[in-house]
């Protein structure tokens, strides 16, 4: 076999191969006996048809069948000899073959470029350190406090804002379509930012017991989603009216948030916590930074194969995130080739930032044991709250299995910069 690789622009590669013609007419002749093993010729009897019958009754069919096996098997061939690491599948064509001649064709792909990365030692970086401060963490008790408070019911009075409201909803669409609801159950805080103006105008003010009816124009706009340009008739039925009490924040509420002995040590666990946070978000601000330089210094030649499959990701992300949220995605309204495009820099970017981290690991010597790969799925698992079977179920569903490995070699190379970086805290 002849292999000439010529360099196209940019990543893509065009090799031209060359298949000595005794080889291809061993390939023929080889399935010339098996068709005549298991071929059925009326008159014949299977396994006993003369060559020359076989030839002349399913010659085309052999050679097509023979020269599109070889073509597939040769490029591969081809692309191993060479050490080439394509991207993408091959494009084979130009492919001819004339008796006694060699078969050439043509396989062109693109090829995950050669770098060598040289300023990535001592990356300088400032992160802003973050503060923690004691109205911090009187706010996160505040909030402990609020996540703590119980439902009381309200009888004398009618419904407040900040109050719940317990009872049930019908609706009927006067303009558009949609379900009809009879007899909903309904929990509801009355004047809350997201709900309708109107439901908020309907429910204060009211008496337990009472039932209120309006309707309601959604605009002709995305964000009615999917009630847009509908008018809608609602019936509200308000059962109980309940208020929320927030406990007092002392030692009581230490004590029932937890095993703590007085408010002294709750807060002092707060503050774990605010720093926990504010660690992981200072190192993923250096992360994000060291990132920004490495790739601003770098040039790289990205095969735009692996930018489109990363856009394929980040869609099919939005994709499961929609389907998540109970949302067609063929019936959003979104334009998908004007999200594609727009998409394209910041994929880009991820995929430069990708091929330099795996050049470091090349240079470094960094690679994904075992036991590396054992412990991300462990760790994503406890994340996920799901066991180790069913991620790797997830991941091979998502065609992710294959490159965990390589993920988990950039991380650990990210890791390693990281590690050896020259990092200024600024104060805030």
């Amino acid at each position: 076999m002849k292999v000439v690789v010529n360099e196209l622009e940019g990543c893509r590669r065009a090799l031209e191969v060359e298949i000595p013609s005794d080889q291809v007419m061993q390939e023929f002749e080889r399935s010339f006996t098996e068709y005549s093993r298991r071929a059925s010729i009326p008159g014949f009897r299977q396994g006993k048809i003369p060559l020359d019958i076989v030839r002349r009754r399913f010659g085309k069919e052999v050679r097509d069948e023979v020269i599109g096996r070889m073509v597939r098997e040769y490029s591969l061939r081809a692309i191993e000899d060479k050490k080439l690491e394509p991207v993408d599948d091959p494009v084979l064509d130009e492919v001819k073959y004339e008796d006694g001649r060699p078969l050439t064709f043509k396989a062109t792909f693109e090829v995950r470029p050669i770098l060598t990365v040289s300023d990535y030692h001592g990356v300088p970086v400032e992160v802003a350190r973050r503060r923690i401060t004691d109205e911090m963490i009187d706010a996160s008790v505040r909030d402990l406090a609020d996540r703590a408070a119980k439902l009381e019911l309200v009888t004398d009075r009618p419904v407040q804002k900040g109050d719940f409201i317990v009872g049930t909803l019908s609706c009927r669409f006067v303009k558009g379509k949609g379900k009809n609801l009879q007899d909903e159950p309904l929990f509801l805080e009355a004047g809350a930012e997201n709900n309708h103006p109107d439901f908020n105008a309907a429910i204060l003010g009211t008496q337990a017991g009472e039932t209120r009816t309006f309707e309601t124009a959604y605009p002709d706009e995305e964000r009615a989603g999917t009630l847009r340009g509908c008018t809608v008739a609602y019936t509200l039925f308000i059962r109980e009216i309940k208020k929320k009490v927030v406990p007092n924040i002392d030692d009581g509420l230490a004590k029932e948030l937890g095993n703590f002995q007085d408010l002294a040590e709750l807060k002092e666990r707060v503050r774990g916590e605010l720093e926990k946070r504010a660690k992981a978000s200072e190192e993923a601000e250096a992360r994000d930074k060291i990132l920004s330089y490495l790739v601003e210094r770098q040039a790289v030649e990205v095969p735009s194969a692996l930018v489109e499959a990363e856009v394929d990701r980040r869609l099919e992300a939005i994709v499961r995130q929609m389907v998540a949220e109970g949302k067609d995605p063929t019936k959003a309204k979104i334009d998908w080739r004007e999200e594609r495009a727009q998409m394209i820099p910041a994929a880009t970017r991820a995929v430069r930032a990708m091929l330099i981290l795996e050049a470091i690991a090349a240079q470094e010597g960094i690679e994904a044991s075992e036991e590396d790969v054992n412990n991300w799925l462990r760790d994503e698992a406890k994340r996920h709250n799901i066991t180790v079977s069913a991620l790797k179920d997830r991941l091979a569903q998502n065609a992710r299995l294959a490159g965990l490995r390589r993920q988990i070699v950039r991380e650990k190379s990210l890791d390693f910069v990281m590690n050896g970086a020259n990092i200024r805290h600024e104060v805030k």
